[in-house]
């Protein structure tokens, strides 16, 4: 009886023209097994590249052998066919009562050629990995030479004469439209892609542009005639479509800036959180002379409203507020700064000693086991396994008493710069213009939502210990390594609530909520 095997065939575009087709691989594994004596039973054909792990008929393959024991071996042309990465070959050559079968190599189906096989994977792998950066320096060479390297981006076709990229005659001049649009005519991006389809701008396949493809075409720099390649920019030699001007205006809007008409600024956009839907408050103009704050509506309509500017300048003080320190407070802090400091300090000490007496004895440790080495009376394996261990607890040790590190203890200059602040911050906010107090609310808050006009504010370190502090009293929470009971960072103080959380009752239970 003929022993039953798959057949595997991959085969790449280029390969085409090298002797690696697919029919002539075919007829090379097919007067094989007729020589040798062998079935095939299922013939399997990749048309891909196997660098990568995945392959669809690969894994095709695998489920076939998983589930029919009586097939006991795979046919290919040669072993880099079928071992471009090492993860796919594995699990194939791992397979119980499984072998791999070259037509072309001479392997024995034995450890041996096991072994053989393996190394052929690795290099297998190793020329794949050298083709690819090959492949990566050649196009960034492209790209600094100014020439575009890869597909042409909408709005251009790339040229086989040049090898570079040239206008699109269809396409261009509606990019140069879509640019103008965007930037002179406060277009959002959802408004955007109703226009590309109406002006009947679409992708190179003939289809809807969306949202996210519209956001990366006005932010790619081949538009002025730059390339873009990772983090660098080369200036390019195709032909620009807009002007640098043009272009930057559109980064502008693009990352939160006011409208290229206008100089108003919006400060507070970005701060907030729609406490309703979870998007983002913007801003905008209306009329062209009232700055309103207005959630995007990014899920869907959404019932928050529109807020003035001056009135949520008025709303947002209470977070300043619930900060708010007393003279008297900041004297108390310094005082108790610097007696925790000392306490701290002590601990320091203390915890440094044991990790050094600790490192000690591993150090030793490690010296006699190598000693022992040396002289035979501890085997290499022990050694090996013992040296594993010490070394990871060593680095763990050093780790730690480099963290104890006095340099990394707060100082009192900057715990007194900040506690002042806090002193004058409600008196800076009533008198700051709104950039100014944006900018304090910014070094305040980690995260704020609004619901309506009331807050929900989540402080910063260690302004959220303040916070603590100013609702309850109590100015010794850092005291235990855990919080204590009741306060969570994101969820505030309830002292009806200790092991729950909750946001501070009282005045401050909805900041805004008066």
């Amino acid at each position: 009886m003929k022993r039953k095997v798959l057949s595997y065939i991959r085969v790449s575009t280029e390969e085409q023209t090298h002797g690696y087709s697919i029919l002539s691989q075919r007829q090379v594994l097919q007067d094989y097994a007729i020589g040798h004596e062998l079935a095939i039973v299922e013939e399997y054909v990749e048309s891909e590249s196997a660098y990568k792990p995945g392959r669809p008929e690969f894994e095709r393959m695998l489920a076939f052998l998983t589930s029919h024991r009586d097939v006991t071996g795979v046919l290919c042309y040669k072993i880099d066919r079928i071992a471009r990465n090492l993860h796919d070959y594995s699990a194939l050559s791992e397979m119980a009562g499984v072998s791999i079968i070259s037509a072309t190599e001479a392997l024995p189906e034995n450890a041996t050629g096991k072994l053989i096989g393996t190394v052929q994977a690795a290099f297998s792998r190793y020329f794949s990995d050298q083709l690819g950066e090959r492949v990566k320096l050649a196009l960034e060479t492209k790209a600094r030479s100014g020439v575009w390297p890869a597909g042409a981006p909408i709005g251009y076709l790339n040229d086989p004469v040049t090898r570079g990229i040239v206008p699109d005659p269809q396409r261009a001049p509606l990019i140069q439209e879509m640019f103008e649009t965007y930037v002179h005519k406060e277009v959002a991006l959802s408004q955007l892609v109703c226009w590309a389809e109406e002006r009947g701008l679409t992708n190179r396949n003939g289809g809807r542009l969306v949202k996210s493809t519209l956001h990366r075409t006005l932010m790619n720099p081949a538009y002025c005639g730059n390339i873009r390649w990772g983090e660098v920019i080369y200036p390019g030699v195709h032909e620009p479509l807009v002007s640098k001007a043009l272009f930057d205006r559109a980064q502008e809007r693009l990352n939160g800036g006011s409208a290229p008409q206008t100089k108003q600024s919006f400060p507070y956009r970005g701060l907030l959180e729609c406490g309703h839907c979870g998007c983002k408050i913007t801003a905008g103009l209306i009329k062209r002379q009232y700055v309103y704050y207005f959630c995007t509506q990014g899920r869907g309509k959404c019932s928050q409203p529109y807020v003035r500017q001056d009135r949520l300048a008025d709303v947002l003080r209470p977070i300043v507020e619930h900060v708010h320190l007393t003279k008297d407070q900041v004297t108390m802090l310094l005082h108790m700064f610097e007696r925790e400091k000392d306490r701290r300090q002590e601990e320091r000490e203390k915890r440094l000693q044991a990790l050094r007496e600790r490192l000690q004895v591993v150090v030793q440790r490690r010296d006699t086991a190598y000693d022992d080495k040396l002289d035979g009376k501890l085997p290499e394996e022990r050694w090996v396994d013992l040296e594993r261990s010490w070394s990871h607890e060593t680095d763990r040790l050093r780790g730690q008493i480099e963290a104890l590190n006095p340099s990394n203890a707060p100082r009192r200059d900057d715990i007194q710069a900040t506690l002042e602040l806090l002193e004058r911050a409600p008196v800076l906010y009533v008198k700051q213009d709104d950039d100014e107090r944006a900018r304090l609310l910014r070094t305040l808050l980690l995260n704020c939502k609004i619901v309506g006009e009331k807050l929900d504010p989540v402080y910063k370190k260690p302004f959220d210990l303040v916070a603590i502090g100013v609702e309850t009293g109590n100015w010794y929470p850092a005291r235990d390594l855990n919080p204590r009971a009741g306060w969570n960072s994101r969820a505030g103080w309830n002292p009806q609530t200790r092991r729950t959380g909750g946001r501070p009752r009282g005045r401050q239970a909805r900041l805004g909520a008066s």
